[in-house]
C-alpha cells in the first residue's frame, strides 16, 4: 500500500510538471507570463512623476511635439529622433506618466519572451524561461525600472537577433532577401534611431548575415547587391530622419545633436568613472559568471546546440557598444542584459546547478531592489504636486525656468519652454557646458534677461555644477525673487531639496 501511494504521488508530480511544461511551451502563454511578471515588478512605480530625469524629459518632449515643438530646434538633446517619436506616440494616447511606464513594462515583457525564444536555440525550456525571468529581475538593478531608452530598444535588437537566427537555413542556401532578413535589418535600424550605441549590435548582425551569404552558393555579383540592399534597409530610418531635417532647413541643428555634441561632451573625472564602474561591476558580475559557466561547461539538462560563435560575437558587439561611451552609468549596462541572459540560459538549463544559479541571482536582485515599495511613488507625487502648485501660484507672468529639478514640471505647471535647453543638466552640469549648438552661459543670460517669473533650483547642487550658470541664476533669484516653497524632489534612486523662487520682479534688477 505504501509503495502504491508513493507511485501515485510520483505520478501526480510528473503529470503536474508535464502540464506546467506544456503550458509554458506555448509562446502566447509565455508572453502572458512575462508581461504579467513585468507589470508586477514595476507596479509600485506606476504614476511616479519623477522616476528618472531622463525618461520624464523624453516624455515631456513627446508631449511638446504634439504642441508643435521640433526636437533639436525647440528642445535640445543628443538622443536620436526615434526615441522622441516613440514618446510622441505614447503621449498621443495619454499625457499621464503611467502611459509611458506601462508601455515600458509591456516592452520589457515582450523582450523577455524574445530572450527566451532565442535562448531555446542553445538551452532547454527551463533555461529559456529562467533567462527571460532573470532579464526582468535584473532590469531594475540598472535603472531599468521605468522607461530608459534601452528598455525600449532592447526589444528591437533582440528581435533582430531572433529573425537572423530563424533565417539561417535560408541564408545558408543563398537566399538573402527573405522577409525575415529584411525585417531584421529594419528593426535593427529602428533600434539605432532610439540610441546610437545600438549601431554596434545592428552592424554585427548585418556583418553576420553577409558572412553567411558569402559562404553560401550565392553568386558574388548578386551577393554585393544583396548586401547593399540590406545595408540600405538598416540605414533607412536614420537616413529618413536626416532627410526630413535637411528639407526642413534644420540640418545644422540635427548634425550637431547627432554627431558634434557627442564628440564635444566632456568626460567625467577619473574618480567618478571608477566609482560608477565598480558599482556596476558588483551588480552585473553574478550574471557574467553564469554566462561564462554556460559557455564553458555547457548544459547537462537541455538541448544545448547551435552555433555559439554567433552568441559570442553578439556579446562582443554589445560590450563594444557599452564601452563606446565610457561614462558607466548604471543604465548603460541595460543592453548587455539581453545577450548575457541568452548565454546564461545554457547554464540555467543544468539539472544540477541551474536552479541554484537562478536563485542566487534572484536573491541578489531582491537585495538591491525591493519592487513593492509604493510609498516612494506616493511621496514623490506629493512633493512634485506641491512644486507644480507653487509654480502656478507664484509666476508673475514671466514663465518657468527649471535650473534643476523634475523636467516634467513644465507640463504639470503648464508652462512654456524659455529655452531649447529644457533638460536641467544641460544648464547646470559642468560636463554639459557648451555641448549644444548654443553657448550655455550666453543662453542663460538671454533667458534671465527675459525675466522668468519662477525659478526652480537646488538648495545644494547634486552634480559637479556649471559655476558660470549657477552664479547667474543665484544672482537673479537673490535680486528679483523670493523663496516660496522647498520640497524634497524624489527620484527612484535619489532625492534632492529643491527650492522654488517665485513672484520674481525683474524690473528690480534683472541679471545681465
Amino acid at each position: 500500500m505504501h509503495g502504491q501511494a508513493g507511485q501515485v504521488v510520483l505520478g501526480t508530480r510528473w503529470a503536474f510538471t508535464a502540464a506546467v511544461s506544456n503550458w509554458f511551451g506555448q509562446w502566447p502563454n509565455l508572453l502572458l507570463f512575462f508581461v504579467a511578471l513585468s507589470i508586477v515588478l514595476r507596479m509600485a512605480s506606476f504614476g511616479h512623476p519623477n522616476i528618472d530625469g531622463d525618461e520624464t524629459f523624453y516624455f515631456l518632449v513627446g508631449q511638446a511635439m504634439h504642441d508643435g515643438a521640433v526636437p533639436y530646434v525647440d528642445v535640445w538633446d543628443r538622443k536620436p529622433i526615434g526615441l522622441f517619436v516613440l514618446f510622441w506616440l505614447i503621449a498621443g494616447v495619454s499625457r499621464s506618466v503611467i502611459a509611458y511606464q506601462v508601455t515600458a513594462a509591456l516592452f520589457a515583457g515582450m523582450t523577455a519572451l524574445v530572450v527566451a525564444r532565442i535562448a531555446r536555440r542553445w538551452a532547454g525550456g527551463q533555461g529559456a524561461i529562467l533567462a527571460g525571468t532573470v532579464y526582468l529581475l535584473l532590469l531594475p538593478l540598472f535603472w531599468g525600472y521605468g522607461g530608459q531608452a534601452p528598455v525600449f530598444y532592447n526589444l528591437f535588437v533582440s528581435l533582430c537577433a531572433l529573425l537572423v537566427l530563424q533565417a539561417l537555413p535560408t541564408l545558408r542556401e543563398g537566399g538573402g532577401l527573405s522577409w525575415r532578413i529584411c525585417l531584421a535589418m529594419l528593426v535593427g535600424g529602428i533600434a539605432i534611431t532610439i540610441k546610437q550605441t545600438a549601431l554596434f549590435e545592428a552592424a554585427y548582425f548585418g556583418l553576420f548575415v553577409a558572412a553567411v551569404l558569402y559562404r553560401s552558393s550565392m553568386p558574388r555579383a548578386r551577393l554585393a547587391g544583396t548586401v547593399l540592399i540590406l545595408a540600405a534597409i538598416g540605414a533607412g530610418p536614420t537616413l529618413a530622419a536626416a532627410a526630413w531635417y535637411g528639407l526642413a532647413g534644420h540640418w545644422g541643428e540635427y548634425w550637431h545633436a547627432m554627431v558634434t555634441s557627442n564628440i564635444a561632451k566632456q568626460k567625467p573625472d577619473t574618480i567618478t568613472v571608477l566609482a560608477r564602474s565598480l558599482g556596476l561591476y558588483f551588480r552585473i558580475a553574478p550574471l557574467v559568471c553564469v554566462t561564462l559557466l554556460g559557455l564553458v561547461l555547457g548544459s547537462n539538462g537541455g538541448a544545448a546546440h547551435g552555433d555559439r560563435k554567433f552568441l559570442i560575437g553578439w556579446l562582443a558587439a554589445a560590450t563594444l557598444g557599452f564601452l563606446s561611451v565610457p561614462n558607466f552609468y548604471m543604465h548603460y549596462a541595460l543592453p548587455l542584459l539581453v545577450p548575457l541572459c541568452v548565454a546564461a540560459a545554457i547554464f540555467f538549463s543544468r539539472r544540477d546547478l541551474g536552479i541554484v544559479a537562478f536563485a542566487v541571482i534572484a536573491g541578489l536582485s531582491y537585495h538591491w531592489y525591493y519592487p513593492f515599495a509604493r510609498r516612494y511613488t506616493e511621496i514623490a507625487q506629493i512633493s512634485v504636486g506641491s512644486l507644480a502648485r507653487s509654480i502656478r501660484q507664484h509666476d508673475g507672468g514671466g514663465g518657468l525656468l527649471v535650473f534643476d529639478g523634475p523636467p516634467l514640471l513644465y507640463a504639470l505647471a503648464e508652462k512654456r519652454f524659455l529655452s531649447p535647453l529644457v533638460l536641467p543638466s544641460h544648464f547646470n552640469y559642468a560636463v554639459e557646458r557648451n555641448v549644444s549648438h548654443l553657448d550655455t552661459s550666453a543662453e542663460m543670460a538671454r533667458v534671465l534677461a527675459a525675466g522668468p517669473g519662477v525659478v526652480v533650483m537646488p538648495v545644494w547642487n547634486r552634480n559637479p555644477r556649471n559655476e558660470e550658470t549657477w552664479q547667474q541664476v543665484l544672482s537673479y533669484v537673490s535680486r528679483n525673487c523670493r523663496l516660496v516653497d522647498a520640497q524634497l524632489s524624489y527620484e527612484y534612486i535619489a532625492s534632492g531639496l529643491m527650492a522654488v523662487y517665485g513672484d520674481c520682479r525683474p524690473h528690480r534688477g534683472t541679471q545681465r
